[in-house]
């Protein structure tokens, strides 16, 4: 009898044994296929890596890196919608070019200025808030020039790295560079500069219009060059007439200044002439460009932001939001903006009493975010419009980036982790 429960004891501390080598099996299993879809994401998904260029509506960390005592995304209520708290972005949640990762499967872009991080191998964010496709001030030093030297640089220095064989961080490889996406916006911080610091009139910012496009179309060209990059999707910019700020600082008596949607007419014609000048300058770009090329077909996608931006404000109710042209956070006034008072802060009055700029109960419902960027809930909105082709011209070259791509529109609402890379978190 005893050696039969000795027998049974054995047979059970076996199954147990057994049981605990078959969970470890299962996890370790489970850990190997984690990283096989990382992997994986990386080679399917559309695009192996972005780069991304150009200023405030795509910047995740360089301006924070590189002065961060002068800029206002280190405070709350920025960050406040999705991260919680601030995310060295101008918004109060994701960016544009964040929508575009997680589209893709991606993790968040690691921006260049930052130094060490976790991987690269998805691509790199060298736009930095506050700077300008010309060299018009140097207020913020590191303009689009600039921005492409460091692709320049990134990319001799990641090769130089592949072939050191103690070099264990995840980099892009040559594939990464040809077949990645290049996206590019910038200029709106030209016009801002030279309307609300140097106070030119519109006659004046018009002439300096085809400097700034053909600065823009420079960096295209070094792009192609330095990067060997095949998909390229450049923005156009915004209409001016319609921020908050621009309301709100050249606001006129005179209603005729104003178009039906509310907006200053004369700005968005600046706006406008910019965007005809930047797509023709992208088609001469294109044609050239397949007519001599020996790698096959490149695609310069050309995006008409001001189009997208315009149709949400002249009816945002049609288009999910609520509130076109007040600020979401900002302290009072018709367009809720003062320069004086930006969002998240405090000021001291002569008379001893304090003004604050506060937040509105639901950003999900305003455009504007703080009177000259946009919320994340129109950048989601924006995002989806862009990767569908909507606003994208000319249209075969839309359907050249995105038709086959398995995009996720989920727009994942929390972040997470896939063999070991976070996706959705900073």
């Amino acid at each position: 009898m005893r050696h039969a429960n000795s027998s049974t004891v054995v047979l059970i501390f076996l199954m147990l044994l057994l049981l605990l080598l078959f969970r470890a099996f299962l996890i370790g299993y489970r850990i190997d296929l984690i990283r096989v879809e990382a992997a994986e994401i990386f080679q399917y998904r559309c695009f192996p890596a972005i780069f991304s260029f150009g200023d405030d509506w795509a910047d995740t960390g360089n301006a924070q890196a590189l002065y961060p005592a002068h800029l206002e995304a280190e405070n709350l209520p920025y960050g406040m919608t999705y991260f919680g708290k601030p995310a060295h972005r101008l918004s109060d949640g994701r960016l544009l070019i964040d929508f575009f990762a997680q589209a893709f499967g991606m993790p968040f872009l690691n921006s260049y200025a930052v130094g060490i991080v976790p991987s690269l191998r998805h691509g790199v964010n060298f736009a930095v808030a506050g700077t300008t496709a010309s060299s018009l001030t140097l207020q913020v030093p590191y303009p689009l020039s600039l921005q492409v030297d460091w692709l320049y640089k990134f990319r001799l220095d990641v090769m130089a790295a592949l072939n050191q064989p103690e070099v264990t961080q995840p980099l892009p490889e040559n594939d990464n560079f040809q077949n990645g996406l290049y996206i590019v916006s910038s200029g709106l911080n030209d016009y801002r500069h030279a309307f609300v610091s140097q106070n030119l009139s519109v006659a004046q910012a018009v002439e300096l219009v085809p400097s700034i496009v053909s600065r823009i179309n420079a960096t295209i060209q070094v792009i192609l060059k330095a990067g060997g990059a095949k998909y390229i999707m450049v923005m156009n910019l915004p209409p001016l007439g319609c921020s908050p700020e621009f309301l709100t600082l050249f606001a006129s008596l005179d209603t005729n200044d104003y178009d039906a949607a509310g907006c200053l007419k004369l700005y968005n014609t600046v706006a406008q002439l910019h965007n005809q000048l930047l797509n023709n300058s992208l088609q001469v770009i294109r044609s050239s460009l397949n007519a001599t090329s020996e790698l096959g077909r490149k695609v310069i996608a050309y995006v008409d932001y001001y189009q997208l931006m315009f149709d949400v404000i002249e009816n945002p109710q049609a288009h999910g939001l609520e509130v076109a042209l007040q600020a979401c956070c900002g302290s009072n006034g018709p367009y809720n903006y003062n320069a004086t008072v930006p969002c998240g802060k405090e000021v001291l009055r002569d008379d001893g009493t304090t003004i604050t700029a506060t937040v509105c109960s639901d950003p999900s419902s305003f455009v504007s975010w703080d009177g000259i960027h946009t919320t994340e809930a129109f950048n989601s909105y924006a995002a989806k419009n862009i990767l569908a082709g909507n606003y994208t011209l000319p249209a075969d070259d839309s359907q050249s980036l995105f038709a086959s791509c398995p995009l996720n529109f989920a727009m994942q609402s929390q972040c997470s982790e896939v063999g070991g890379l976070n996706f959705g978190c900073i």
